[in-house]
């Protein structure tokens, strides 16, 4: 049973669809590049609104993944295209025309706006900068101008964008004369990329390109290497002393940061301090060079037992208290006092004599 396989095609002739394919040569094609985020009916109600034509323009889907959107005038889709890139929900929608017998690559690509920073002014021509972005993808635009042109810190080129390939933000490149630069590019328009992998068709949610685990070590190095590239850029005949040759770096000279090329200086040692006994006296642990006698000792009799409290007790602690040119007088308050003479009843004896 074959189900109706087998039996004679059917001719249709064109007058049944000859109006219906002039009609779709004024159409869209649409196709969401991250389908997780993307819902195909809410970007078939929202884009003709963002558009400003919800009136003029019938969206339709086609497939799982394309959308057809018909417009009543060429004016209002040419509009569209100028306009773009588009997002919606901050991804981005490729569109594209409609082709009767659409090629290989129908929506396979996005035209993005990409500005190119870091060009050496000695080496900024139109050759140049469509050299350094041709590493990108098909050159399709670029909006510099060498006679008219008033700033060239930040060149913006229309850059044909696979959406399967990864991003580049960064470029090493070195021209012929061996001076080397770092480039930046920065894409407008772009709000959202897959964190992994650099790619604009998904999130790192949906990555197929997470490494296993276990291979993280592999998979850098593959990075790595690939990032490591340098392009080599000629330099062509612009002017006078475009082609003068930057003399090389010294052969001594590194690359490195300056802290990190050099080792911690390390300390020197330090003899280890005898521990402390408390039960011994204190005069024993002092240094020999400290001296024991007090300033006010040197002028008494030091070999009373006062004297000798007085010398500990100025060298224990007393001499932290020392103001330069100030000599402290470490006799008692009590002793200088006049204590009251205690006139009870006293005895004497026989062989002293009475007051």
């Amino acid at each position: 049973m074959v189900l109706g396989r087998d039996d004679p095609e059917l001719f249709v002739p064109q007058a049944a669809y000859g109006v219906v394919v002039a009609g779709n040569r004024l159409s869209l094609i649409a196709r969401p590049l991250n389908i997780h985020a993307q819902h195909l009916r809410r970007v078939l109600r929202a884009l003709p609104r963002s558009w400003g034509m919800a009136s003029r323009v019938h969206g339709r889907i086609i497939d799982d993944r394309c959308i057809q959107f018909r417009f009543r005038s060429g004016i209002d889709l040419a509009s569209v295209m100028l306009r773009g890139p588009w997002l919606f929900n901050q991804w981005f929608v490729a569109l594209q025309r409609w082709e009767d017998f659409p090629r290989a690559d129908f929506l396979t690509y996005i035209d993005l706006w990409v500005q190119v920073r870091g060009i050496p002014v000695l080496y900024v021509s139109t050759m140049t900068v469509r050299f350094i972005a041709s590493t990108l993808g098909p050159v399709m635009g670029l909006d510099f101008d060498e006679e008219t042109s008033t700033q060239i810190a930040i060149i913006r080129v229309k850059v044909r964008i696979s959406i399967t390939d990864r991003l580049r933000f960064f470029r090493r490149v070195r021209f012929e004369s061996r001076e080397g630069a770092m480039i930046g590019f920065e894409y407008e328009r772009l709000h959202r990329i897959c964190s992994n992998c650099c790619r604009i068709n998904h999130d790192v949610d949906h990555c197929p390109y997470l490494a296993p685990q276990g291979n993280h070590h592999n998979d850098g190095a593959h990075v790595v290497d690939d990032e490591a590239d340098v392009l080599m850029v000629p330099v062509w005949e612009e002017g006078g002393g475009s082609n003068n040759p930057t003399p090389p770096p010294p052969a001594n000279h590194s690359s490195s940061s300056d802290i990190s090329s050099h080792r911690p200086i390390s300390q020197a040692p330090t003899s280890a301090s005898p521990g402390l006994d408390l039960n011994e006296p204190a005069i024993e642990h002092l240094p020999s060079s400290v001296p024991l006698v007090s300033p006010k000792a040197l002028s008494d009799d030091s070999t009373t037992p006062t004297a000798i409290n007085d010398q500990s007790r100025y060298a224990c602690g007393e001499s932290s208290k020392r103001r330069k040119g100030k000599q402290i007088d470490l006799t008692p308050d009590k002793k200088k006092k006049q204590y009251r003479k205690d006139y009870g009843v006293r005895f004497y004896s026989e062989s002293d004599n009475t007051p």
